[in-house]
């Protein structure tokens, strides 16, 4: 038999939460509990999906707060709030019981007047005042709409053509080709006018763009869009690549893991969602 090293991840070193905290079954539900009411998907797949994406761009940007005496770390939860806008906060204590992550999730909390009711081990719950709560993490805004992006075409027209033919049937190749850059070029241009029209996305462990497509209207407009287009964009902004087209029920998680809410995509979930 092999044996196989298991990499031990430091508090420091983690960006994700499987690698920052153990994780209790239904942990999900005990935030769903406390969080606003939203269509969080089936399983509440959204929700557990906004949550290690906020997690991963907190840890990212530094913004998880240690107790200087080592009892507990806090975490703002990206934009989520109860019902009646409080903000929620994640509650991490040292995992005592295993090696390895580093801190056990406690569960999700409101620090109501500024108060953290933190329990140690073995003792009675023990009121401490949280100063200044950590923040939500900073989330892209400037989408650089400049230039026509490069399309991956095979795998557009080849790879997924019974996606695009069940939206646009009938059609060659060569006029699919000019709807769908026709549709890219007024979003870019719509995205200029209004600064609206793209929107941010976590997929794959980092961030895109999202660039909502029209094909069948005459202009962009706030209803559900044929299509969502994923845009990776280089470092320096000038290399835009839409690898594949989606739907708009598959971009909404994406697009909704970064954002603050879900009122410019709200059209693009499933109505059974």
């Amino acid at each position: 038999m092999i044996a196989i090293e298991r990499k031990v991840v430091s508090a420091v070193e983690a960006d994700t939460l499987a690698e920052f905290a153990y994780l209790a079954p239904y942990w999900v539900e005990s935030l769903l509990q406390r969080v606003a009411p939203e269509p969080w998907g089936d399983g509440s797949a959204y929700l557990e999906n906004y949550v290690r994406a906020n997690f991963t761009l907190a840890a990212r940007q530094g913004l998880l707060q240690h107790d200087p005496q080592g009892r507990y770390v806090l975490w703002r939860v990206g934009m989520l709030a109860t019902a009646d806008g409080r903000p929620i906060y994640g509650y991490f204590v040292p995992n005592v019981r295993r090696p390895t992550p580093p801190y056990f999730l406690v569960g999700f909390v409101t620090l109501d007047d500024g108060i953290l009711r933190y329990q140690a081990p073995g003792r009675t719950t023990m009121p401490i005042r949280v100063l200044a709560p950590p923040s939500s993490p900073t989330y892209p805004r400037d989408y650089p709409a400049t230039g026509m992006p490069f399309l991956n075409w095979q795998h557009i027209l080849e790879s997924r053509r019974d996606r695009i033919r069940a939206r646009l049937p009938g059609l060659p190749d060569r006029a699919l080709r000019w709807l769908i850059t026709g549709a890219i070029a007024d979003a870019h241009k719509a995205h200029q006018a209004t600064g609206r029209r793209a929107v941010p996305a976590w997929r794959d462990g980092g961030v895109e763009w999202m660039l909502p497509l029209h094909v069948t209207a005459e202009r962009p407009t706030d209803e559900a869009p044929d299509f969502v287009a994923p845009v990776r964009v280089s470092d320096d902004g000038l290399a835009h690549v839409i690898p594949t087209l989606l739907e708009p029920w598959m971009a909404y998680p994406h697009a909704r893991a970064v954002a603050p809410d879900d009122a410019m995509i709200r059209t693009w979930i499933s109505p059974t969602a």
